[in-house]
């Protein structure tokens, strides 16, 4: 992934911002600083304040003279790991690159298997689900690898992580080693096609792979022609309003797509006050509820109230960590992802994050994370 040193950043804004106040405004953290960007960047940010933003890019799509706080903020992350200044092998639980990690062991815990889903074979064309749906939504992993069978009859399923969580955690060296393990595999494999769910898993291996031939598609493209999802909708007519991921703001790619084949369900669309380039995080960007879950939880409550504002009947995601989010907040509005609705394979997400919680509970619960916990970490 692209990045600037943090002197660059901060310069950068020491120099040019204007302080017009637009991403203050757009931000919760930023609020919570309660100080002007030009007046952070001289400073530079404190360990804590970086690992409270959730690096959604909305500062940079607001910035009337096109500057990035985000970039300031992940530039200092990188700079405490490299320092030292945070002990982040106290997060080793969400490093992808383990064998044991919260969603490998969840997956172990909970049977759950893609054994006959031809995972990992050499095949031309292969699906790649992304951590969080082969986790915490493996009925409509195993039904989206049913229906894009269909489609590609030599399919293979990688159940592989894309490595972002590593660069937004600020490792930017193990991540470049993670990519390049990942790489290699889709290259030994032969594959030419590559089917993604996941807008983060597809701008970052988009980039993981640009030198190479093979192809990225998003599912919905893959999907296309599929019967289901071209036919209208038995609760066709209902009003949708679709919250846009992070990733995606700027390229647009999923949020014209989705945001198309809900139409030709024959759904309603209604817009939030923030959306496409201008959407709002949903409070698990940058893993800030891991280190900072009130200011989190703020943020996921505050996207679900101007999702109730627009009087859509379903608040439809195309990132699952931001259904799971939506899912949490106890509010009379229906929280989908978008594939659940193109497929009609309907689904309730409002106690999967309760249940990976209790995995930890009680005297068992102590011995899985102690488990998790002890393993050697690569390095």
């Amino acid at each position: 992934m692209n990045s600037v040193s943090l002197k660059e950043a901060c310069e950068n804004l020491q120099q040019n911002c204007i302080d017009c106040g637009a991403c203050i405004q757009e931000c919760l953290m930023l609020q919570g600083i309660g100080e002007d960007i030009a007046t952070i960047a001289t400073r530079q940010p404190t360990v804590d304040e970086a690992y409270s933003c959730s690096l959604c890019g909305l500062c940079e799509s607001v910035c009337p003279v096109n500057l990035s706080p985000k970039d300031m903020f992940a530039a200092r992350r990188a700079a405490a790991v490299e320092q030292k200044e945070i002990a982040i092998e106290d997060y080793r639980y969400m490093f992808p690159d383990r064998p044991n990690n919260t969603m490998s062991v969840y997956r172990e815990l909970n049977n759950i298997s893609y054994a006959d889903c031809h995972p990992n074979e050499k095949l031309p064309v292969a699906f790649f689900p992304g951590c969080t749906m082969l986790t915490y939504a493996p009925d409509l992993t195993r039904e989206l690898y049913k229906q894009l069978k269909g489609e590609y009859e030599q399919l293979t399923l990688l159940p592989d992580c894309c490595g972002l969580p590593l660069c937004q955690l600020g490792m930017h060296s193990r991540e470049a080693g993670f990519s390049v393990n990942l790489k290699a595999k889709i290259q030994d494999l032969e594959i030419r096609k590559l089917i993604l769910t996941c807008p983060n898993c597809y701008y970052q291996l988009r980039e993981t792979l640009a030198d190479t031939a093979i192809e990225l598609r998003t599912v919905y493209e893959a999907l296309a022609p599929n019967e289901v999802v071209g036919r209208r909708a038995p609760d066709a007519g209902l009003k949708i309003t679709v919250h846009d991921s992070c990733p995606d703001r700027k390229d647009r790619i999923f949020a014209e797509q989705v945001r198309k084949a809900l139409v030709q369900k024959g759904y309603s669309l209604v817009e939030m006050a923030n959306n496409e380039e201008y959407t709002s995080c949903c409070g698990s960007g940058g893993h800030v509820s891991h280190f900072q879950p009130d200011l989190a939880k703020e943020v996921t409550r505050t996207r679900v109230a101007q999702a109730q504002k627009t009087g859509a009947d379903i608040l439809a995601a195309y990132c699952l960590a931001c259904v799971l989010n939506f899912a949490t907040v106890p509010e009379n509005l229906k929280t989908q992802h978008v594939l659940n609705l193109l497929l009609e394979f309907p689904q309730n997400y409002e106690n999967v994050k309760l249940k990976a919680k209790t995995m930890f509970e009680g005297s068992d619960g102590q011995k899985i994370w102690e488990r998790i916990m002890a393993e050697e970490t690569q390095k």
